[in-house]
């Protein structure tokens, strides 16, 4: 078995992904000397930042339909329970691949490689994927991020404001939310109230809507501002249709900050694949390419 980690590493950062899940596991602020993702404390939440793929989210009754079959499949999907294969390396960049497997086209029913880069590039890493479809019919996937932004010591996560960067623009965004249980609920939906693009992390925030999603690519940036108003990190997602934001309200450790095409099932909903909101579809021997980046203040 070759290494389970890469480093990438310049003057003001130190960047560790890992073979399991290609999943972002530290970012080092050297400058500042404090960790930016979460630990992976398994007491709380036991993940840094996750590849989400082929799903988002729960499907209902942990199944899918596809040509009038059913399939059983666990939330966010495989791939980030997946050892991937090292299949690029330089001084600031490394790509991890994954490719279709018998064991996966149980679950899946379709060919494909995911390619998974982080490329450092001073204080920012982007963040980047390529879904290839090897079959001979079109592919449905949903694939999207899940970093986890720790809180700096003696900081809760009621400490950070939201900036999104739209001050002028608009006032307010939509979002939508799923329930309890994990699905959209329409009930839950909403208008989240901005002043100068921004919104106070406030104790409650994350109790009637557990997870904000922001939909129709609203978002393009979103930043974590630290108590004094100074960026602590900004996630820059433009042209990505969703973006989730998600703490753990009783510990609040973290929070994180989740560019996404696609979302979870409605409550209930139990129509074809093809069907669900936020798939993307991708012709036999398409190529998918999608980028976010994370900037560390």
């Amino acid at each position: 078995m070759g290494e389970t980690k890469t480093v990438l590493e310049n003057q003001e950062l130190y960047v560790e992904v890992n073979t399991h899940g290609s999943e972002l596991a530290r970012i080092y602020d050297k400058v500042k000397d404090r960790e930016i993702i979460w630990e992976s404390d398994p007491k709380i939440w036991n993940r840094h930042a996750p590849i989400l793929f082929p799903f988002i989210g729960k499907s209902f009754e942990d199944k899918y339909r596809f040509q009038g079959k059913t399939y059983p499949i666990t939330a966010h999907g495989f791939a980030r329970d997946k050892d991937f294969t090292l299949d690029s390396r330089t001084e600031n960049e490394v790509w991890y691949r994954l490719e279709s497997t018998p064991e996966t086209m149980e679950i899946y029913p379709f060919p494909f490689i995911l390619m998974a880069g982080h490329r450092l590039e001073g204080r920012k890493l982007k963040v980047m994927w390529k879904v290839k479809n090897t079959g001979d019919g079109p592919m449905y996937f949903m694939l999207g991020g899940h970093p986890a932004f720790k809180t700096p010591k003696g900081l809760t996560v009621h400490d950070f404001t939201l900036d999104f960067g739209c001050a002028g623009k608009a006032d307010s965004l939509h979002y939508q939310a799923p329930n309890a249980q994990g699905f959209q609920e329409e009930a839950l939906s909403g208008q989240l109230k901005l002043e100068d693009g921004k919104v106070p992390v406030t104790p409650g925030f994350f109790t009637r809507v557990l997870t904000y999603i922001f939909d129709e690519a609203q978002v393009q940036k979103v930043s974590l501002l630290l108590p004094g108003g100074e960026p602590y990190v900004t996630v820059h997602c433009a042209g990505i249709p969703y973006l989730g934001v998600w703490t753990m309200e009783a510990t609040h450790p973290f929070i994180c900050l989740e560019p996404w095409f696609g979302r979870c099932d409605r409550d209930g909903w139990q129509g074809e694949l093809q069907e669900r909101d936020g798939v993307e579809e991708l012709p036999a021997g398409g190529e998918f390419q999608a980028e976010y980046e994370i900037e560390i203040h």
